[in-house]
């Protein structure tokens, strides 16, 4: 016998779609981010506005790469403090950052602690920085807020938060 192929209804084929793109993901990890006196930071940016940009920026990354972590896992960070790269120069108008005079390397002083299931499975401090921010991968994020900044949380992550949770 051969069997007649029939076209599918519009709405059947939609409301299949629909389903299947509200189903729930799969869950991963997140991130508990926690400041800690962010008004006597060493340097998170020329005032209020620009301390909360800083945080903003800084926290909303640390959540992507929590995301990262498998289901359950849970990354506590607690950012003691954070000296931004550059200076800050404070006799032109539109306040101006200036990159490449010493000492003016990204610095973040961060506590931290990975959880699953109740389990501690790694914690500790730990101050990230990088004397030679501006030679290594220039222009990878050019224009992107506190590049420098997220790229050392790139690469602690990567080091010290990841081999853990495996």
């Amino acid at each position: 016998m051969n069997p007649v192929a029939r076209p599918i209804p519009a709405a059947l084929l939609a409301l299949a779609l629909s389903v299947s793109l509200s189903a729930p993901a799969l869950a991963s990890g997140r991130a508990e981010v926690r400041w800690a006196e962010p008004s006597h930071f060493t340097d998170a940016g020329f005032g209020a506005r620009e301390i909360e940009r800083t945080q903003r920026v800084l926290g909303a990354h640390i959540e992507r790469l929590a995301e990262r972590l498998p289901d359950g896992q849970v990354l506590a960070v607690e950012v003691r403090d954070v000296d931004l790269a550059g200076e800050l120069e404070m006799f032109t108008a539109d306040q101006l950052r200036v990159l490449g005079r010493a000492p003016d390397r990204p610095r973040l002083d961060l506590r931290f602690e990975l959880r699953a299931g109740g389990e501690v499975l790694r914690h500790g401090e730990a101050v990230l920085t990088d004397l030679a921010y501006l030679d290594r991968g220039v222009g990878l994020r050019r224009g992107e807020p506190l590049e420098h900044e997220r790229r050392l949380l790139d690469r602690w992550f990567d080091e010290q938060i990841t081999s853990a949770g495996q």
